[in-house]
């Protein structure tokens, strides 16, 4: 039996490109993962799951929450799962048009609100 402190870092964005209209799925997002997790060197295991905003009756979004924790069977540090899923969010703002990505941090408890270029 392996066992580590719980720490776990999610990233939250929409599943829509603001600068094309277009909607992306998940095996785009699978292989921006992909991607980042080569290019890091440290394989972190993480978690995509579709899910929904609800902001009042008028509003709502679909999305993605991704997720990294801290598994037992990999000797990854807590520092190395969230510099990862940072490196991950800004490569996920730019390659899929966001205006703003969440990150959440359970150990520091604390949200991290990364925002795209308006330019473009």
């Amino acid at each position: 039996m392996k066992v580590r402190d719980f720490y776990e870092v999610r990233l939250y964005m929409g599943s829509v490109n603001n600068k094309t209209g277009r909607r992306f799925y998940g095996f785009s997002i699978e292989r921006l993962i992909g991607e980042t997790q080569k290019k890091y060197g440290t394989i972190i295991p993480v978690r995509l799951t579709e899910t929904k905003y609800i902001s009042g009756p008028e509003y709502t979004e679909d999305g993605w929450e991704i997720s990294a924790f801290n598994y037992p069977k990999m000797a990854v540090s807590k520092t190395e799962i969230k510099e990862f899923m940072l490196e991950l969010g800004k490569k996920l703002l730019k390659e899929c048009g966001q205006n703003r990505i969440c990150i959440t941090d359970s150990l520091n408890n604390e949200i991290i609100m990364l925002e795209g270029d308006k330019d473009g």
